[in-house]
């Protein structure tokens, strides 16, 4: 897993936030209406180690995330 530096990920009251230069390059660069790029979204999210910092936090099922300006909810 290849951790990224300038990303901060944070709970605030029952929403998990991802904020940063980072997260705002990456949400800027997906077509949210595209099938394929909301994949590698997931997977950057995932090989980046985003997601374990936000389960790590107690991320589950039906929770929201937000990503920068981009939310949703978060399922395994």
């Amino acid at each position: 897993m290849e951790k990224i530096e300038d990303v901060e990920v944070v709970k605030d009251g029952d929403i998990y936030l991802v904020r940063g230069e980072w997260a705002r390059k990456l949400v800027g660069s997906i077509n949210m209406s595209s099938y394929e790029s909301l994949q590698y979204f997931q997977r950057t999210l995932i090989k980046k180690g985003v997601m374990k910092q936000l389960e790590d936090l107690g991320l589950k099922d039906g929770d929201t995330v937000i990503v920068h300006d981009f939310e949703f909810d978060y399922v395994k």
